[in-house]
């Protein structure tokens, strides 16, 4: 008998989930799961309503039973299971005709190795259908018979602006931002022949590099990190 559980991040899934586990305890009471019979193809096929897997599923055997074509995917999906650690992979879909309480039309299920259910229903049937799932008594009662789209809220813009507003003064430009403040000098350098004369001469801009130099002497004259000295 199997008992659907979820655990979910903060910042959502990173694969597909079929949460499961199985009791195996002589005085533990558990409800019986929600199975339905629907019809695949014009068979009929033993499901599973588990509003804990984040996709629809069908078993391997099922697919080989009914000589569905297997459509293989350009990347394979991740399965998260409920234990952690424990996790499976999506190669393959099928494109069969689903057909339930009067809704009828093509629909695809990722193909994997189920056991004891032909097919698992998750998440997005039960939401395209608008689904009310009862347990006591057991009721599964479709609010729409033509699947609705799944679209949400758009965000994407919003939480755009916000980062760029976040990060705005890290990406200032170096005229914008002050100097820094100064840090203590806690160190010494000693030199090892005091005496001794360092050649130098004047430093010199190319002449090409002239117009950057000329920008970059007076974003720093007006930022405070230079100071104009008669020196």
């Amino acid at each position: 008998m199997e008992s659907s559980t979820i655990a979910t991040t903060k910042n959502g899934y990173t694969a597909l989930q079929r949460n499961a586990a199985v009791a195996c305890d002589f005085m533990r009471t558990i409800p019986q799961p929600v199975v339905v019979t629907i019809h695949i193809d014009g068979q009929p096929a033993q499901v599973l309503i588990d509003t804990s897997s984040l996709a629809d599923f069908m078993s391997i055997m099922l697919a080989e039973q009914l000589r569905v074509k297997h459509l293989p995917l350009e990347k394979p999906l991740t399965i998260q299971l409920a234990v952690q650690g424990s996790r499976s992979k999506v190669n393959f879909r099928a494109k069969v005709r689903f057909q339930y309480q009067g809704a009828d039309y093509d629909q695809y299920f990722d193909v994997i190795n189920l056991q004891h259910y032909d097919l698992i229903l998750g998440t997005p049937f039960l939401y395209q259908h608008q689904v009310l799932v009862g347990l006591n008594s057991q009721c599964v009662i479709l609010g729409s018979k033509i699947p609705v789209v799944m679209k949400g809220p758009q965000n994407l813009d919003k939480v755009r602006k916000q980062l760029m507003a976040e990060a705005a003064p890290l990406c200032s430009q170096a005229g914008a931002t002050a100097l820094p403040s100064f840090q203590a000098i806690n160190h010494s350098i000693p030199l090892i022949d005091e005496s001794k004369i360092y050649p130098w001469r004047p430093s010199r801009c190319p002449e090409a590099l002239r117009p950057l130099w000329i920008e970059k002497k007076n974003t720093y004259l007006w930022s405070g990190r230079w100071e104009m000295t008669a020196a």
